[in-house]
């Protein structure tokens, strides 16, 4: 009995260890890499404010959404400001690429 636990133990930790392989590259990027790829930097972005009143740079080409906290170039702390209510978006974030919006066009 005793040995039918151990060869259970040691196909579940093999199991588990096969999936451990990495990626052949970074998971991040500064590149959209869809079928109208370009780099981030030539989207508009948006600017949301969260709960706490702190910006987070928004942008959607349709297809992926990309956000990320900003932060004062200077010290690297997130930017609180009250530029606007919190839960709200100040800016326009949808760039019209190529993909429509799903849920602008009514579909969910």
């Amino acid at each position: 009995m005793r040995q039918r636990y151990l060869a259970i133990a040691l196909i579940g930790a093999a199991t588990v260890l096969s999936g451990c392989s990495g990626l052949d590259r970074p998971i991040a990027s500064n590149r959209d890499r869809g079928f109208d790829a370009k780099d981030l930097s030539q989207l508009q972005a948006a600017i949301y404010v969260d709960p706490d009143g702190c910006h987070i740079w928004m942008i959607d080409d349709g297809a992926e959404e990309y956000w990320s906290r900003r932060r004062d170039p200077v010290s690297g702390l997130p930017v609180c400001t009250a530029v606007a209510p919190p839960n709200s978006v100040v800016g326009d974030y949808a760039t019209g690429g190529v993909v429509p919006d799903i849920r602008s066009a009514g579909l969910f």
